[in-house]
């Protein structure tokens, strides 16, 4: 896929357009997210979907494109505006395509414009509509995203003072992700490709189609299995049905070696930490010549100690990515509401947990907030 291809994916707000696996089996959705996501078994088969109405959306330019589904811009006549579509490629007889559609695809389909249309934060992009059309396509529309992938800003900030300018970004990503987890969603891929960076400010988390609902069956457990064995035995070119697999950089070690039971709210601070980590150092805490490399490391090393590759990192940040990055799950913070909260505190010159303060920083940080007292009573001093 090119670059330029791929940045429109960005664009379109599906980076990945969620790579979708066949299955045969038709897993029920349970209601969940909070007691209040109840989607019902199979809606599209059910014909719970509201019908496309006739000359609402012209159609514009193809945005990018996946093993199953694509992203086109097109402009909703009703109210004005230019939004992004994302349809099923595959429907069956009488639909856009041939073989290959499965009720699988289509629960996860539904699913995944569910989960987001429900996750209402103003950092993550929002879904106006979920429907069909007379000849049976299934689709969903969202906000056009026009902007870039964090981690094509990243790649382009090559200076700490660079990075560190996008650290409020960072806070929307981590208060987004905690918006999820209070309403029992892990998003299980955060990574910063699955971030956009808008024109005029926008921080949007995006592609939740692997996204995993407390309570719920998880339906996407095969595809990350099988995502996982193919990293095993593979190099960076390696594909999950024509999709780029991507390096395991971001991966927490207990999804890395496919313990998908174990996944939780701290697995995606693993994936924020790690984000964090690439903020202050320039580069992902794991790398390698291929993913499987990677993936090694990820299941045999410790995370490298962020002031360890980066000693002019600020020592508080530092701490709070180091925190996030431990092996051990419960030594992490417990979700992203606790991250953010440090991101916070840093901001406003509080104090960091995950920091331990000796008496001179303590000093310091009381003459930074106290500067005129400190100047006064040390003129007194002097002049005594």
């Amino acid at each position: 896929m090119s670059a330029e291809h791929e940045a429109d994916e960005r664009a379109a707000g599906d980076p990945a357009l969620s790579p979708t696996l066949a299955a045969d089996v038709d897993p029920a959705l349970a209601p969940t997210l909070g007691g209040s996501f109840a989607p019902g078994p199979d809606p599209a088969a059910a014909g719970e979907l509201s019908p496309e109405r006739a000359g609402r959306y012209e159609r514009g330019a193809e945005l990018g494109r996946g093993g199953m589904g694509r992203v086109v811009e097109v402009l909703d006549a009703h109210l004005g505006r230019e939004v992004a579509m994302k349809e099923l490629l595959i429907q069956g007889p009488g639909g856009s395509g041939g073989a290959g559609l499965t009720v699988g695809v289509v629960t996860r389909f539904v699913r995944e414009a569910r989960i987001t249309g429900q996750l209402e934060h103003p950092n993550i992009v929002p879904v106006h509509e979920l429907g069909r059309r007379a000849d049976g396509t299934l689709y969903y529309t969202m906000k056009r995203i026009r902007g870039r992938s964090l981690a094509s800003v990243l790649r382009e900030a090559t200076s700490l003072d660079a990075r560190l300018k996008l650290l409020p970004r960072f806070r929307d990503v981590c208060e987004a992700v905690a918006y999820a987890h209070s309403r029992g969603v892990v998003h299980r891929d955060v990574k910063p490709d699955n971030v956009m960076v808008g024109e005029f400010g926008e921080t949007l988390v995006v592609d939740w189609g692997l996204a995993k609902v407390r309570g719920e069956d998880d339906v996407r457990r095969r595809d990350i299995e099988r995502q996982v064995n193919l990293l095993r035995g593979a190099d960076a070119a390696s594909t999950i049905d024509g999709q780029a697999i991507g390096t395991p950089a971001y991966m927490s070690p207990e999804q890395a070696r496919g313990d998908l039971d174990a996944i939780d709210e701290r697995s995606d601070v693993w994936g924020l930490g790690a984000m964090l980590f690439e903020i202050l150092a320039g580069r992902p805490p794991y790398e390698g010549d291929s993913a499987l490399a990677v993936l090694h490391e990820v299941l045999e090393q410790p995370a490298p100690r962020v002031r360890d590759v980066a000693p002019s990192a600020p020592p508080e940040l530092a701490a709070i990515a180091d925190r996030a990055l431990l092996r051990d799950p419960s030594s992490r913070y417990p979700d992203a509401r606790a991250l953010a909260r440090e991101i916070v505190a840093y901001e406003e010159g509080r104090q960091v947990h995950a920091y331990d303060y000796s008496a001179l920083d303590q000093a310091r940080r009381f003459v930074g907030r106290h500067r005129a007292g400190s100047v006064a009573a040390l003129l007194v001093a002097l002049a005594v």
